[in-house]
């Protein structure tokens, strides 16, 4: 090689050094981006329910940025936090907005899903909540057009997207929140619709005398209890039960959110094909594959163990009283020796044969229970509330409550949304 050719060479690694330099950060953090386990949101939950969304979000796990989910849960957080910044929401809207929406039918039931630019298909409830969220922002920077927009969005995903002859996704929950955004814009007519819509949907009486008003009230309060459901796997199922543990309401308005998980979890059936996460079920029964294997070749080994000692007890009990006779010894005390001597092999072979069997078995259960753990996710919006009630007058407030006040200037109705961990 000539001078000017290593010349070059030299002058073209030093480009590409210098670009790996430039570019790894990047690297590192699309190699890092995974996927964030169960597990992961531990903390961050335990801090949210003991009423310090703060310190929820110091403690929020990293893995997925910028995604559907987690731009849900920590702008849902950040709300009560105090933040004004709906950025990653609006994005979120905006992506959503530019694909086609699909509706397909399972058994007379239709569902409708998009996928989100990461890959993940939001559950109805998450859309919705979406535009609902989105709109308690726009409130909270007092920007009441756009917040009407958001309304509107939530509205049509819950009633207008399809005929109205076919059995599609509606929530009392999410109808109460949406009249309750409504009532602070200043569109009592609107709320009303939605109150009215709530009553068809669960025929709860409390509703009728804000269904019947014909002035807007002065005052409303909606409450959000709790913090998400609890997940309860059961070993031997891939996919986990949601369970409520925040205390049902007294009295009022209230409904729980407990069916927008069970719709989720029907979706995800229903479109099983497209939600399904073949890897993670390939994932799953390799586990469980591989540990019976592993169990079946601990029990071969120790029986095989077990299955030796007796020979070879045999065979030195056989043996030795064949050599006495052999030799024409007759002396009981010589056979004793002998046989117990068959028999401390035979059984120290056949303990160690059997001690083999249940390590294998113990160590096989705890490495695959711990692979299980390590597996578990179920990816939904974590954070929401289990409950939601709709107050006509404001409630006494404790410091284990967040509220969020908003009133558009042309609304008669104040309306306080109150966080209650």
């Amino acid at each position: 090689m000539n001078s000017q050719d290593s010349t070059s060479t030299t002058a073209f690694l030093k480009r590409c050094s210098l670009l790996l330099i430039i570019l790894f950060p990047f690297l590192v953090g699309c190699a890092s981006n995974k996927i964030i386990r169960d597990s992961d949101y531990t903390d961050s939950l335990a801090a949210m329910r003991t009423g310090s969304p703060e310190k929820a979000m110091i403690l929020f796990p990293s893995g997925e940025q910028k995604g559907f989910i987690t731009s849900m849960e920590k702008s849902w957080i950040s709300l009560w936090n105090g933040n004004k910044d709906q950025s990653s929401l609006l994005d979120q809207v905006k992506f959503l907005e530019s694909r086609k929406y699909t509706s397909i039918s399972r058994e007379a039931e239709y569902f409708f899903f998009s996928e989100s630019e990461e890959g993940y298909i939001p559950g109805e409830h998450e859309i919705i909540v979406l535009h609902l969220l989105s709109a308690m922002y726009f409130m909270e920077n007092q920007q009441w057009d756009e917040a009407k927009v958001e309304a509107r969005l939530a509205g049509y995903f819950l009633q207008t997207m399809f005929n109205p002859n076919q059995p599609h996704f509606d929530d009392p929950a999410l109808r109460i929140w949406l009249a309750s955004i409504w009532s602070a814009l200043g569109e009592w007519n609107e709320a009303q619709v939605d109150l009215r819509r709530a009553y068809e949907l669960s025929q709860n009486k409390n509703l009728l005398p804000l269904i019947l008003l014909n002035h807007p009230p002065k005052n409303l309060a909606l409450s959000f209890y709790g913090v998400s459901p609890h997940l309860d796997w059961v070993q031997g199922e891939a996919f986990p039960k949601f369970s409520n543990k925040t205390a049902e309401p007294l009295g009022g308005i209230h409904y729980s959110t407990e069916a927008w998980y069970q719709r989720h979890m029907l979706r995800n059936t229903a479109i099983r094909d497209i939600v399904s996460s073949s890897n993670y079920m390939a994932q799953y029964y390799g586990v469980k594959f591989g540990a019976g294997s592993e169990k079946a070749l601990g029990y071969t080994a120790g029986g095989a163990i077990m299955t030796t000692g007796v020979i070879l007890g045999t065979a030195i009990f056989a043996g030795g009283v064949y050599l006495l006779a052999s030799a024409g010894v007759n002396d009981g005390q010589a056979i004793g020796y002998i046989i117990g001597a068959g028999f401390i092999v035979g059984a120290k072979m056949w303990k160690e044969g059997s001690r083999l069997a249940s390590d294998t078995a113990r160590r096989v259960d705890e490495e695959e229970e711990q692979k299980l753990e390590n597996m578990r996710t179920y990816r939904f919006m974590r954070f929401l509330p289990n409950w939601i009630a709709l107050e006509a007058d404001p409630i006494l407030i404790t410091p284990w409550q967040a509220v969020k006040t908003y009133q558009a200037p042309k609304s008669k109705t104040s309306v306080q949304f109150i966080q209650r961990f």
